[in-house]
């Protein structure tokens, strides 16, 4: 018979002692011991059949008692933990035990709850939203686009504009020397959508086919590169082409181009429907984000520092991994920002998740709102549906990082309460 004793202490942290009767304790200790016998050879004796001292001796008693003791904590403080409705925030942590022969088993746990959620009203609420009521000349736009994207390009004998694309070789230095992959052959650039630094598109406008001419710019400050932060360049240009865009006309030929439709109106029409529906998203992302910072700003929760500091590393590895793939110098953007402005820009982005995921597992326990395998299953799908893949390839992906599935029923958690949060309130429209 297994008893415990519960000590709650600060920060949200409680001391359980745990105690098993000798006769389970010695029974894990013996099973413990002939499977390890079972499996080890020992010399002058046929495996697995060495007597009990000879076992101990060779292996070491503690390690049997510790291999014990694994076997027989995690089911007795899972009993505890359902007894005592304890709401976890880590992997409960051994401190020390004292386990003797002929003795019950004591063994003194450490763990971290959760901190309690004194959650706001979140049922039958007035909220007010920012009604989005379309963009205006929204079908417009959509039209502009879609002739831009069927387009063609035409050299042209005149000085460029800002919204031509060029072709020409460039050569950039600073102080006479040449800069490190500063230079090209036959680059095309869009003038009115350039990512160079600023002042090299502008320093593009205004010249012709032929001209051979020196652009002369500045790096930004914050610059990737140490050496070129701040420095005055110049960059040799031999321009090559300038181009224009031709337009096409509006009509039933481009609306046929455009996708299945056999004139333009039913294209309009088209457009017009997806612009609504868009606009139905929009206003329930609104109310979405409405109602549930109603309920943020009104809960209380007391975080402890030790659950926030390990949030901090979680969000501090993700923007690293961020950075990398985006080919950035985690440590550069550091250094740019400042260590006490990033430190804190993690602290707050790590508090916010916190809370946010406590307000949706509170609301999801008040609901008795559950995550099935089916909701799994369609949320792996869909995830598959997105990324041209298929479910089977998704889910093995998907195993290979175990939390991942948990990430996977947080989703679908968010989108649960989500859901209810919109069904069950009241949206003023502003």
């Amino acid at each position: 018979m297994t008893k415990h004793s519960i000590e709650k202490q600060e920060n949200n942290l409680v001391k359980i002692t745990i105690t098993v009767d000798e006769k389970t304790a010695n029974d894990a200790y013996n099973k413990t011991l002939k499977r390890i016998g079972s499996n080890i050879n020992i010399a002058g004796f046929r495996k697995g059949k060495a007597p009990v001292n000879v076992i101990e001796k060779y292996v070491g008693v503690e390690r049997i008692k510790i291999e014990a003791l694994e076997s027989i904590f995690p089911m007795e403080f899972s009993k505890i933990a359902q007894e005592e409705k304890l709401d976890l925030a880590t992997q409960p942590q051994i401190e020390n035990f004292e386990f003797e022969k002929g003795k019950d088993l004591i063994i003194h746990v450490k763990a971290e709850l959760k901190p309690e959620v004194n959650l706001a009203p979140y049922k039958d609420v007035e909220v007010e939203y920012e009604e989005f009521k379309g963009e205006e000349g929204a079908m417009e736009k959509e039209l502009d686009a879609l002739r831009s994207r069927f387009a063609t390009l035409e050299k042209v004998d005149r000085a460029s504009n800002n919204t031509d694309i060029v072709v020409f070789d460039f050569e950039g230095s600073v102080n006479d020397e040449l800069i490190e992959h500063g230079s090209a052959k036959n680059y095309t650039l869009d003038l009115g959508h350039s990512n160079f630094i600023p002042g090299f598109a502008e320093g593009l406008v205004g010249h012709s086919a032929g001209e051979e001419f020196v652009i002369d710019v500045t790096f930004p400050k914050n610059y990737h590169e140490e050496k070129l932060k701040g420095a005055a360049a110049k960059f040799k240009i031999n321009l090559h082409e300038v181009k224009e865009r031709k337009l096409p006309e509006l009509n039933d030929e481009l609306a046929k181009k455009a996708g299945k439709f056999e004139t333009l109106d039913a294209l309009k029409k088209d457009i017009e429907k997806y612009l609504e529906e868009a606009k139905d998203f929009e206003n329930e992302r609104r109310k979405s984000d409405a109602i549930f910072n109603k309920i943020y700003d009104g809960t209380n929760i007391e975080i402890q520092d030790s659950m926030i500091e390990r949030e901090v590393e979680a969000v501090k590895e993700e923007t690293k991994q961020n950075a990398l793939r985006q080919g950035q110098d985690w440590q550069k953007l550091v250094d740019a920002e400042g260590i006490d402005s990033v430190n804190q820009k993690l602290r707050d982005e790590a508090i916010k998740r916190i809370k946010n995921s406590l307000i949706i597992e509170k609301i999801s326990k008040n609901e008795n709102i559950k995550i099935e395998q089916s909701d799994l299953l369609a949320q792996i799908q869909e995830i598959a549906r997105m990324y041209g893949s298929n479910a089977t390839s998704v889910f093995e992906e998907m195993k290979k990082n175990p939390s991942s599935f948990a990430m996977l029923s947080q989703q679908i958690a968010t989108r649960k309460v989500n859901e209810l949060l919109l069904s069950a309130n009241k949206f003023n429209a502003k």
